[in-house]
């Protein structure tokens, strides 16, 4: 019972630090310029370079925030781009351009970089059982994906994004399509608050697997393909500086049709925290 009460204060607490974060993010730092008009300079003097450039960083991050002192990991954050090539989260432009954040380590390639455009290629070593990168401290079954992605600006506030992938090694993880609408508001000078609403279509092989529904799921109610996801997340992100930036998210992924009358009416809520530099 005490263990359960100590799990529960510290859940409380990290809960407290991160809404304390973005409370800080959103009332406590200047404003010179808008978030919108910072990417987009930065985009504009960036286009078409073919110099080295990093970013690097630190995050905290939790796949379940119901079992937090078991799944809250501190990690790196590591990104390069060259030309067209990316690696992770690059040189920080995707970050900054269309809402995206904490991205895992993978190899890209941009085919098309407009300034309300995006497709590219990428590949990284996958955990099928965990549905995330690889991670050298992590179990589980490791596979080799693939991912096209897309990512379309509609105007200043809103953009969505498309994606499918394939494990190339067929391990397990099989072919999946994610699509996503965000809508970001510039609350104050180089911040953003985003939110986001997406869904997962995947096939049943990768449902059983991700899952973990094992061999149960093929008597009464096997796993089938088709959406089984529906995903919210809230991320805040502020740049500090040129070089400086920190952000905070929070996810929430909900089963839904089969995947939902197979285990019930189950939520998972992830979020991580992080500070970033940026070389540019």
């Amino acid at each position: 019972m005490r263990q359960l009460q100590t799990e529960s204060a510290f859940s409380k607490d990290l809960h407290a630090l991160l809404f304390s974060c973005v409370i800080f993010g959103i009332f406590g730092l200047p404003k010179p310029v808008s978030a919108q008009e910072s990417s987009t300079k930065i985009s504009a003097q960036t286009e078409g370079s073919e110099k080295l450039n990093y970013t690097f960083g630190i995050r905290l991050k939790t796949t379940d925030m119901a079992l937090l002192k078991e799944t809250a990991r501190l990690r790196p954050v590591l990104g390069l781009s060259y030309g067209k090539w990316r690696l992770g989260i690059g040189d920080g432009q995707d970050w900054l351009g269309f809402s995206q954040f904490g991205k895992e380590p993978s190899l890209s390639y941009q085919l098309l970089e407009k300034s309300n455009l995006t497709l590219g290629l990428s590949m990284r070593i996958h955990n099928v059982n965990t549905g995330e990168a690889y991670d050298v401290f992590e179990n589980g079954k490791k596979t080799l994906r693939t991912r096209v992605m897309a990512n379309h600006k509609i105007n200043r506030r809103w953009s969505l994004g498309l994606d499918w992938t394939q494990d190339v090694l067929n391990k397990g993880d099989s072919s999946t399509i994610n699509a996503g609408l965000s809508y970001a508001w510039p609350v104050f000078s180089q911040s953003e608050l985003i939110l986001n609403l997406g869904s997962t279509w995947a096939t049943a092989e990768h449902w059983r697997n991700s899952e973990m529904l094992g061999a149960s799921s093929t008597d009464n109610a096997p796993a089938r393909t088709g959406f089984g996801k529906l995903n919210s997340g809230l991320t805040f992100k502020q740049s500090i500086s040129r070089h400086w930036a920190w952000y905070s998210s929070f996810g929430v992924s909900r089963d839904i049709a089969e995947l939902r009358k197979i285990q019930g009416s189950r939520e998972v809520v992830t979020g991580q925290i992080g500070i970033l530099y940026f070389q540019r």
